[in-house]
Order: structure tokens, then C-alpha cells, then sequence
């Protein structure tokens, strides 16, 4: 599967790319794995970003950017970030999403009783 992110990572889309996007990750996982049966809305509540390996200070503190407060990161040789995996959690509230999705789920009901309705017509039609 894919996973279209923009500069900060929010999700985009899973597997067609967007017009407009930053990121273009292949993970291995289904987006049933990954995601359950969340919708797509849902799931672009939702952030999957890159894990780099903390700096610690003497004291077992996490060391931070005296200036600006941002974590502080290990670098390699070349000076870039030690990248440690990905990790994926909601950035919006859980409440709201799960709601999003309850309006989801009652959304493709009506769809599908009306599915039905329209197949009983028109099978009425057709047998006639």
C-alpha cells in the first residue's frame, strides 16, 4: 500500500496519489491492517510520519533546542537524523473521528437500503 502525506506528514489519500502531496511512502501493511474498517475521511485524520533516535542529555532528560524547544535528534556521520521506523496516530480529536465515522457507516446503510429499493423496481419492471 501507499501513503500520500503533505509537509507534515497528515494523510492525504491511501494508494492513488492526490493532486497535490509531499510524501509517497510504501509500507508493506493492507489498509485493513493498518486502518480497520475506518473511511477515508477517518483515516486523513490521522498522521504517519517518520521516528528518529532521541538525544538524551547526562541526566537522562530528552535534550531540546535551548532557542526553539524542539527535540533534539541523534545524527550520523553525514549529519542526518538516525531514522528508527514510522509511527501512526490520529492527530485530530478521537471523538471527532469516531463520530465522522458513525455518520459514515449511517450514510452507506441508507445507500444500501436504497440499493435495494431501486433493485425491487426495477426487478418489478423487468419481470413484468
Amino acid at each position: 500500500m501507499k501513503i500520500y502525506t503533505n509537509f507534515t506528514h497528515d494523510i492525504l489519500a491511501l494508494d492513488n496519489a492526490p493532486e497535490h502531496y509531499e510524501h509517497e511512502i510504501e509500507v508493506d501493511r493492507t489498509r485493513e491492517e493498518m486502518f480497520g474498517d475506518l473511511c477515508d475521511a477517518c483515516i486523513c485524520g490521522y498522521r504517519y510520519e517518520p521516528n528518529y533516535e532521541l538525544l538524551f542529555n547526562e541526566d537522562g532528560s530528552i535534550s531540546r533546542d535551548e532557542e526553539t524547544g524542539e527535540l533534539r535528534y541523534k545524527t550520523d556521520a553525514n549529519g542526518n537524523r538516525i531514522h528508527t521506523g514510522w509511527q501512526c496516530y490520529p492527530f485530530m480529536d478521537y471523538q471527532v473521528l469516531m463520530a465522522i465515522q458513525r455518520q459514515y457507516e449511517a450514510s452507506q446503510q441508507q445507500i444500501d437500503d436504497l440499493t435495494c429499493v431501486m433493485a425491487d423496481v426495477i426487478g418489478g419492471v423487468y419481470n413484468a
